[in-house]
């Protein structure tokens, strides 16, 4: 007899289970709620792309595209198909939308967010997945600091809204592609006398991605960063009164961020304003729970007009171990209320019509006609999680009545059909305050 093969999730991926659902249904219902009220609209996007989209989007040397992209193999007939990827973010997946679909000549701006998984062949490690799953905002066609206040500030919202406390945005302006350069040569002046000094991926990140050396992980290479001439005091005056614009929206509202001029974003769209959140008890920011900014050349780099844009991603699963470090409970998910009880052929028409009648009325009502007696009912209400039995049987049927029991108070009373509703909506509500 062979011995029966055991399956476990792939590494880096794991189930959601029930109990942890109401978290992720919490985090996606006010993140919703939050940016619909703010006029910015759902878009879905596909779980993979063209992987063109990413390599020249995001940049070919950075680690995303170079080590963490899951590219999907090809078979038989889509010999011929471009080579697709797992999206890693959502930002260029929003942009190849924005294009292909003609939102250029939709009044501007337009105002997408997106929900759902992602995928990056990271190591694995706590909040960290290869399968993660983000809320993302996009603002397309819209040059002033005012987008890059909304992007902010509708992040900032969502987190305020689920009750997390003490996070801070850090933020900083790494300039556009006019000032850019000069620093970037003056940075890696800097650095080529400290080669030796740095770590093997930083040494990779002189040639290829310099701005990514200033915010290095390992010890030896912050020490270096330390001393490294600061993009801010090099940006031109048009970053310079963009970027204080911004700032200036920030403190009018009341949003507490602090300045981090070491502050860069890993992917190479990014211009001007960047930002970051992250709880203030993560001195490291090891563990940020989301960021963005602003990217006015990807529109153009990847086939449309040249249209300025900004946005911001949330990790969910690290905004969920956030709540859970804080002791934040979840909004309990709605689920069964009221459960009905039938015992016997003829209360089966009186059950049905109490269980229409209930069910029109937004009452999250459980009804499967049976044949088992009371107490095996009885112990699958209890179950359901239901707080409320409706007990409908012969004698009941037949004076157009129904016991109405508490099931966590074990107590009990006879309605009217007819007034049944009336009675389990004020309870409920009831329940709720």
């Amino acid at each position: 007899m062979s011995k029966k093969e055991s399956y476990q999730t792939a590494r880096g991926t794991r189930d959601i289970l029930p109990k942890d659902q109401p978290y992720f249904q919490m985090i996606r219902h006010t993140s919703e709620c939050v940016l619909q009220s703010l006029g910015i609209q759902r878009i879905d996007l596909p779980t993979f792309e063209n992987a063109e989209v990413f390599t020249r989007g995001i940049g070919k040397d950075t680690d995303i595209v170079s080590k963490e992209m899951y590219l999907i193999s090809k078979r038989g007939d889509d010999i011929k198909d471009p080579t697709y990827a797992l999206r890693p973010e959502g930002t260029a997946s929003a942009v190849r939308a924005y294009i292909e679909n003609g939102m250029g000549s939709m009044p501007q701006p337009v105002k997408m967010y997106y929900v759902g998984p992602m995928y990056r062949h990271d190591r694995p490690q706590k909040g960290r997945y290869r399968e993660f799953y983000q809320v993302g905002v996009e603002i397309f066609g819209d040059r002033s600091s005012k987008a890059d206040y909304l992007s902010i500030m509708s992040a900032w919202k969502i987190l305020s809204d689920l009750g997390l406390k003490n996070i801070i945005v850090y933020t900083n302006s790494i300039g556009c592609p006019a000032c850019r350069p000069k620093y970037i040569k003056k940075l890696k002046s800097y650095y080529k006398k400290n080669l030796n000094k740095l770590c093997s991926d930083c040494r990779v990140r002189y040639e290829e991605n310099p701005l990514r050396l200033l915010d290095c992980k390992e010890d030896g290479c912050k020490k270096l960063a330390k001393s490294a001439p600061l993009i801010i005091d090099n940006i031109c005056d048009e970053c310079k009164d963009h970027f204080q614009s911004t700032l200036e929206l920030l403190d009018y509202f009341e949003i507490r961020y602090d300045l981090d001029p070491y502050l860069v974003r890993g992917l190479d769209y990014y211009s001007r304003t960047v930002f970051e959140f992250a709880a203030k008890s993560d001195k490291e920011r090891q563990n940020s729970i989301g960021g963005g900014g602003r990217y006015d050349e990807l529109v153009e780099l990847l086939g449309g007009a040249k249209t300025p844009a900004v946005g911001f991603s949330l990790g969910i699963d690290r905004v969920v171990e956030l709540m859970r470090e804080q002791k934040i409970k979840p909004t309990p998910i709605r689920g069964v209320e009221v459960c009905i009880l039938q015992l016997g052929e003829k209360a089966k028409e009186v059950s049905k019509k109490v269980y229409e009648m209930l069910s029109k009325h937004n009452t999250n009502v459980y009804f499967v006609p049976t044949n088992d007696g009371l107490r095996t009912q009885m112990r699958h209400a209890v179950k359901t999680g239901a707080k409320y039995a409706l007990i409908i049987g012969q004698k009941e049927a037949l004076k157009d009545e129904v016991i109405l029991r508490n099931l966590n108070a074990s107590s009990q009373e006879t309605f009217f059909v007819k007034d049944i509703l009336e009675e389990i909506q004020k309870r409920i509500e009831k329940d709720k305050c």
